[in-house]
């Protein structure tokens, strides 16, 4: 019955994967309310993250606030040990992240595994996201 039990969570485990729709949001509400500009910083340095971000907010060069962004898309895991997940389930193959800074210290954090390369709604999503947690 335990060795049942045990296969069961193991299979549960490798069909469900890393969802698309899923983010991870870690924020500091006491520090958000006080964010009224914002710096962007994209690094590795990537035009299309840079073109859409500032279409979605002015940005000030000389604010203490840091808005960290990075995405990455074509990522390729050759492990044996995730053969089956990436066959039976959407393996990530990508993400997009946000990091708010004030100083050194990180008050909001969005991270999100990708299926398929980074799109504009991609972007505006994670954005949009930050935007209501500063509300």
């Amino acid at each position: 019955m335990k060795k049942i039990f045990v296969l069961t969570l193991l299979l549960l485990a490798a069909f469900s994967g890393c969802s698309d729709n899923n983010a991870t949001i870690t924020k500091s509400e006491k520090d958000l309310h006080n964010v009224k500009c914002m710096r962007l910083v994209i690094f590795p340095p990537n035009k299309f993250l840079e073109t859409t971000m500032n279409k979605l907010y002015n940005f000030d060069e000389n604010c203490s606030y840091r808005l960290q962004v990075s995405q990455k898309s074509g990522i390729v895991c050759n492990s044996n040990q995730n053969a089956a997940r990436k066959t039976l389930s959407n393996f990530p193959s990508g993400f997009i992240r946000l990091d708010l800074y004030k100083g050194y210290k990180n008050i909001y954090s969005y991270y999100r595994d990708l299926t398929h390369k980074t799109t504009k709604e991609d972007v505006k999503e994670a954005f949009e996201s930050l935007k209501e947690s500063m509300n």
